[in-house]
Order: structure tokens, then C-alpha cells, then sequence
């Protein structure tokens, strides 16, 4: 069984999103206004963390860097997002080898939001000789 489905699928997620901005607007570690547009104009956050549980095959919103880097400025405060993250999903209901999971696909993510580095181009071949391209 995926993530996606133990948090309690899509209705579970987008259902946290707005206790998660109260928590992160409550906590004097975040600046509301790098994220507040976000949670206001966007469900980019919302589809990222559905794909990353496993209840979407794909994503194509911003980039994971573009969400959380303008809020996870260091990696002190990155670990503050992602225990809120953690508080709003499993409030009530705590399951450490859930928890555990969201923790370890959050902790995969932290170098692509606080150092991010530029990806070499891949070389695409095609059948014909002629077409070769970068």
C-alpha cells in the first residue's frame, strides 16, 4: 500500500494544506509571504506531495527546488517544514513507520531544494545518422 493511500488519499491531502499554512504562518521561522501565494494561487505544493506518495503517476508543476526554496532558506528550517509536514498528516493518528517514509522521501528532496545543481544535457541519438543532436 502506498503513502498516498495510508495519509488517506487526494481528499487527505489537499484537506492538510490549510493547517499546514497556518502552522508554517504561525511559526516565526517561515516568512509568510514567500509562501502564502502559493497556498493561495497555486495546488502546485498539493499535486507534488500527491505524486510523492505514490498517488500520482506523474507531475508537472514547478520544480520541487521553485515550491520550497523561497520557504526553506537553510536546512534548520527545512527540517521545521518537514515536521509540520509530519504534524499536519499524522496528527491524531501517529504511525512511526509512515511518518518514517515521509520523512525519508523529504530527506531525498533536501539537496534538489537547498543546493540545487544544474544538470548536464543528456545527448539524444537518433536511427538516422544525420539527426544526430544534443
Amino acid at each position: 500500500m502506498t503513502l498516498y493511500l495510508k495519509l488517506g488519499g487526494r481528499d487527505a491531502v489537499v484537506r492538510a494544506m490549510p493547517r499546514l499554512q497556518a502552522r508554517l504562518e504561525q511559526d516565526p521561522c517561515f516568512d509568510a509571504t514567500q509562501f502564502r501565494m502559493e497556498f493561495e494561487r497555486s495546488d502546485d505544493l498539493t499535486e507534488f506531495l500527491i505524486f510523492l506518495s505514490g498517488g500520482a503517476p506523474f507531475y508537472d508543476g514547478k520544480s520541487i527546488c521553485n515550491l520550497l526554496a523561497p520557504i526553506c532558506t537553510c536546512h534548520d528550517v527545512y527540517e521545521r517544514f518537514v515536521d509540520h509536514l509530519v504534524m499536519v498528516f499524522f496528527t491524531g493518528r501517529r504511525n512511526k513507520t509512515d511518518e518514517a517514509e515521509l520523512r525519508h522521501l523529504m530527506e531525498t528532496l533536501r539537496p534538489q531544494v537547498l543546493d540545487p545543481k544544474p544538470i548536464d544535457p543528456i545527448m539524444v541519438y537518433s536511427v538516422e545518422p544525420e539527426l544526430i543532436s544534443a
